[in-house]
């Protein structure tokens, strides 16, 4: 990301401030201080005014702050956090500052709330996550690049995808193989067979690949700070009938939420067009999770592509459209795509 960039997010939150009132934010949820100053440290914080940035870490991570960050005021914490925050607060007199509310202790911010003293301190749900939401072109760039990493490595696992295969080993060829393209796994590898695909987020197991069986791989890397996540199911020989009749339709499940993605559009319609296809062929009390989430930084964040969510699609939100059918006894299809909303409608990415 480029000093522009960051600034841009900067003025967008103060923006956001602005309409809530506040005249600050302190964030403290480490991927949101990245997100809005670059750092990729640990132990650090924003406090984020109308009129001034701040970047405070304590003697760890100063070194590291003054050579890397040049749009925030750098302050090192000497005896405690809440001595550096309350008197900046002080100084800047602040009257109303947001905190992440999500993130931060109850004790934690019980205990700043009463070092603030003249200042109000006000709990803030996804500001900073909700700006995350919507990708500008060198995220998307980033992502694309993910994928790219993630896709070279599923080509991989399902060649290697052979009867007396364990589904431990075939994970662990993919984190290694991860780490050799300079990426490492986003989240633990689902490699899940038979049976064992019943469960959404089935861990590895020594169960081997049988003939005539079926493997879901759930896949996904972190490059360069930003995440993929693909799902694809692998056929050896001759499946069961049933087994094709769940495949169809979570692949015609996925294609018609694919159609009801564009700009404006509802997340929970998307939602919805998927949902109702499975429950029309039958197999609705086998799917209970959403039908997507968003990708970014983390691999799972907004928007979330569920049946009661509120959100409305923007050009630049990138997210999973992933339906499946888990029967249980007997196994699961889940097929994932990343989608990218675009001006006129959605670029499917990981195709």
């Amino acid at each position: 990301m480029t000093a522009p960039e960051y600034r841009t997010r900067i003025a967008l939150l103060k923006k956001e401030l602005a309409r809530r009132g506040l005249d600050s934010l302190l964030v403290t949820d480490g991927t949101n201080v990245s997100y809005l100053s670059g750092f990729t440290g640990h132990d650090s914080m924003l406090l984020v005014t109308l009129g001034h940035n701040y970047f405070i870490t304590d003697s760890r991570y100063i070194e590291e702050a003054r050579e890397s960050i040049r749009h925030f005021d750098i302050r090192l914490v000497e005896s405690s956090s809440y001595d550096t925050i309350s008197g900046i607060v002080k100084r800047a007199r602040l009257k109303k500052v947001g905190f992440e509310s999500m993130d931060l202790p109850w004790a934690v911010a019980g205990r700043l709330r009463k070092s603030l003293k003249d200042a109000a301190l006000a709990g803030q749900k996804d500001i900073v996550e909700d700006l995350r939401a919507v990708k500008d072109s060198g995220e998307i760039a980033l992502i694309r690049n993910s994928i790219r990493c993630t896709r070279k490595v599923l080509d991989e696992l399902s060649g290697m995808a052979r009867p007396g295969t364990s589904e431990k080993a075939l994970a662990k060829r993919c984190e290694i193989a991860f780490i050799q393209a300079g990426a490492k796994a986003a989240f633990e590898p689902i490699v899940a067979t038979g049976q064992n695909a019943s469960r959404p987020h089935s861990r590895p197991t020594d169960t081997a690949i049988k003939r005539d069986g079926f493997v879901m791989f759930d896949i996904g890397c972190s490059l360069q700070g930003y995440c993929s996540d693909m799902t694809r199911m692998v056929t050896l020989g001759s499946v069961k009938e049933k087994f094709r009749k769940m495949y169809s339709t979570v692949r015609a499940a996925q294609e018609i939420a694919i159609g009801k993605v564009g700009p404006g559009a509802r997340a929970s319609d998307v939602d919805g067009a998927a949902r109702s296809l499975i429950e029309r062929h039958g197999f609705g009390k086998y799917f209970g999770h959403s039908v997507g989430h968003g990708v970014g930084m983390k691999v799972h964040e907004g928007p979330t592509i569920s049946r009661i969510s509120r959100t409305r699609l923007e050009p630049g939100m990138v997210f999973t459209v992933e339906p499946a059918i888990y029967v249980p006894k007997f196994g699961g299809v889940r097929i994932e795509d990343m989608v990218l909303v675009t001006d006129r409608g959605c670029e499917v990415l990981t195709r």
